[in-house]
């Protein structure tokens, strides 16, 4: 007959008895410490554990995409990054912590780098050579970068309101 001990530190016998008391042993409770990614070597953070938004189209010209990422780093601090790649040209600002990118939230820090993403979206057009050609496929990704912006805007908005 196998002995069990229960969490209570009394031994149950199979079949429902119960035996005098024996002193409970102590375990070790695994705690998720690993929640919080741990940057690299370098200070930068891998990409891969961040939420991200993407647009992806190709054209003749090309390819445009645009990817934002947003990565709660410790509780209620979070960063953004972004990628734009506008036929052979790309644009990469790192998701790394820094004083200007912290952010407590993280429709604040998508909206940041919808900014950021929108600045060299607008900046590096011409150069790229998919202006004017290529206009409409530059013209929805210009969209959708201005509907997150809009449900950035609602959200922070809204949590602004919500204690006012």
């Amino acid at each position: 007959m196998q002995e069990k001990q229960s969490l209570t530190g009394k031994v149950c016998i199979p079949g429902g008895a119960v035996t005098g008391s024996v002193n409970p042993v102590a375990r070790q409770l695994s705690l998720s410490l690993d929640r919080w990614p741990a940057p690299l070597g370098n200070g930068f953070y891998e990409p891969a554990a961040a939420h991200r938004q993407a647009f992806e189209q190709r054209c003749a010209g090309g390819r445009v995409c645009i990817a934002v990422w947003v990565l709660e780093v410790a509780p209620e601090l979070y960063i953004q990054a972004c990628e734009v790649v506008l036929g052979n040209i790309r644009r990469q600002t790192p998701l790394r912590l820094t004083p200007r990118n912290r952010y407590d939230s993280p429709e604040a820090a998508l909206r940041a780098a919808v900014q950021k993403a929108a600045r060299e979206l607008k900046g590096n057009q011409r150069a790229s050579g998919l202006y004017p050609e290529h206009r409409s496929t530059l013209l929805r990704a210009v969209n959708w970068l201005e509907d997150l912006r809009q449900q950035c805007d609602y959200l922070l908005d809204r949590q602004v309101n919500l204690f006012g």
